[in-house]
């Protein structure tokens, strides 16, 4: 655990940014402190109150992706919520990063399941949903 604490240090020390999903709790737990400049968080990326939308729910809304369905893997967390973050920047070049935050939260409620929102997204491909649904 030291060793791994001592290469988090060394890169906070660095100046690296840090992209991923919920990392304040992350780095609570390693007990470090990582300035607000060095941190690129999806979940405050694709945030509207009151509800934070969960790093599944985003990769299968936004990349179309179905992840974690057994186990817990740090990897893909990583990879994924990088490629959400890019889906971000693309969205804001696009101009349609709102109208996609505000699709996701009005589409989230309505799905209770991975499932459903699979689903949805086949109807979305044959014209009934909005194409900000999904990404190309």
């Amino acid at each position: 655990m030291r060793a791994a604490y001592l290469k988090l240090r060394l890169l906070v020390d660095r100046g690296c940014i840090f992209v991923g999903h919920g990392l304040d709790k992350d780095f609570r737990i390693a007990n470090i402190f990582v300035p607000p400049a060095q941190i690129v968080d999806t979940v405050t990326i694709w945030y509207r109150p009151p509800r934070m939308i969960a790093l599944r729910f985003l990769a299968n809304f936004l990349l179309g992706k179905d992840m974690q369905q057994d186990t817990h893997d740090s990897i893909e967390d990583a990879r994924v919520s990088y490629a959400i973050y890019r889906r971000a920047l693309e969205h804001r070049r696009a101009g349609t990063f709102e109208q996609t935050l505000a699709s996701l939260y009005d589409f989230g409620p309505s799905t209770s399941s991975n499932a459903e929102l699979d689903s949805a997204r086949k109807r979305r491909s044959n014209g009934l949903l909005p194409l900000s649904f999904c990404p190309n």
